[in-house]
């Protein structure tokens, strides 16, 4: 029998579409309709990229640089990109060694299609980023779910991945600062995992986007510790710590062999980045260290008015919390799933949550939700208090 012509390759069948795009639009329509939504549900900067980098790129578009530029990124840029990696880790990065990617999505999905194939495992501590699943399950890999622990902070427990590790497993996700929770790992955990890897195949791939957003931790590149190194891949990008998410610049980095694979892949795929936004990013890099540090000062103060509200009460728990500009909170299971909830509180409170179950297949998520600080203090504060009251009315209720 034929199948139909719309009919999806076999690949997407466990390809969801993204729930967090799903509340975004629905709060868009309640906003068409008059409603005063808070948004908490996208994992973007609310500020608008330093003046500095918008007239490099002006600049850059004047002088006609609108063409192909090299598959890897320009060299001025790939070097600039080089300098901050050493400046973060202390290591010495060569300019063959950092490929520019369009955003840190294309940096993850490259080293996934490069890496990962039919019979290959790929561990994913969850709550995790959904587009780590969806990478893997798009290069027909299998992904290998290993549950974060509240009680631990939602920090990776090197132990739990010998454990999960088999003769089948290629590679090993590590994001910290981690989206959804803002957990930080240690060096002494990173140290832990380089002696649970130590001999097997597995690389790391380590989603470092947020380095630059950490509060009450201190960040330490997986590639800082010297046993890891020759297995990382490092992703980082503009999007977070420069408020550059709408330009789409990222990079993957790690040893010349790993990235030089990748590149094989970014030749047939998206070629090369747009030019211009390369020669802007290159000053992002080089001149915009007060404002990226006027930018984490306002999370951090988004994150103390939320963390302030949220320790008078007793409904919602909240672990990890050091970096990003994420809060994950878990709630008890009468509340009703995660879902169901996030769309409550967004009908009813006009509260843009992103539910616990977009970032994992486990129990632990059906009952969380994910709060994105990326708004004003004022927001910060009437969007968490408004979440309390919800839940509190629905106690007294008997909801």
């Amino acid at each position: 029998m034929m199948s139909s012509l719309t009919e999806p390759a076999e690949r997407l069948a466990e390809i969801v579409p993204s729930r967090i795009r799903a509340i975004f639009d629905r709060a868009a329509e309640l906003e068409a309709e008059g409603a005063h939504v808070l948004h908490f549900e996208i994992g973007r900067p609310d500020f608008d990229t330093p003046r500095v980098v918008k007239d490099a790129a002006a600049d850059a578009l004047a002088a006609g640089r609108v063409h192909y530029g090299p598959n890897a990124g320009t060299p001025e840029l790939r070097d600039a990109i080089a300098d901050h990696l050493g400046a973060a880790s202390g290591l010495t990065y060569e300019r063959d060694q950092v490929l520019v990617t369009i955003g840190a999505s294309e940096a993850v999905f490259l080293a996934i299609m490069a890496f990962c194939g039919p019979g290959d495992e790929v561990i994913i501590p969850v709550p995790a980023w959904p587009a780590y699943e969806a990478a893997v399950r798009l290069a027909d890999a299998t992904p290998v779910f290993l549950p974060l622990r509240a009680s631990d902070g939602y920090r990776l427990d090197p132990e739990r991945v010998r454990q999960t590790l088999t003769p089948r497993t290629r590679l090993v996700v590590v994001c910290s600062p981690h989206n959804p929770t803002g957990a930080v790992l240690d060096a002494e955990r990173l140290v832990a995992l380089a002696d649970v890897l130590h001999g097997t195949r597995a690389l790391v791939l380590s989603d470092e986007i947020y380095s630059e957003l950490v509060y009450d931790a201190v960040h330490v590149p997986v590639a800082a510790v010297s046993d890891l190194r020759e297995r990382t891949l490092t992703v980082g990008g503009f999007a977070k710590a420069f408020a550059m998410d709408g330009w789409r610049l990222g990079w993957l980095a790690g040893p010349r062999a790993l990235v030089t694979t990748a590149l094989r892949v970014r030749q047939f795929t998206t070629t090369c980045p747009p030019t211009f936004v390369q020669d802007a990013a290159v000053v992002a890099l080089r001149e915009t260290t007060d404002e990226r540090a006027r930018m984490r000062a306002a999370f951090a103060e988004r994150r103390a008015a939320a963390l302030e509200i949220l320790a008078r009460q007793s409904i919602f728990q909240v672990a990890g919390a050091d970096g990003a500009f994420y809060l994950y909170l878990t709630y008890a299971e009468r509340f009703g799933a995660s879902d169901g909830f996030a769309a409550q509180l967004l009908e009813e409170a006009h509260v843009a949550l992103v539910s616990g179950t977009a970032f994992g297949p486990t129990r632990a998520e059906d009952y969380a939700l994910r709060v994105s600080y990326a708004c004003s203090v004022d927001d910060v504060r009437e969007g968490i208090t408004r979440l309390v009251q919800h839940a509190e009315a629905m106690v007294l209720s008997g909801r």
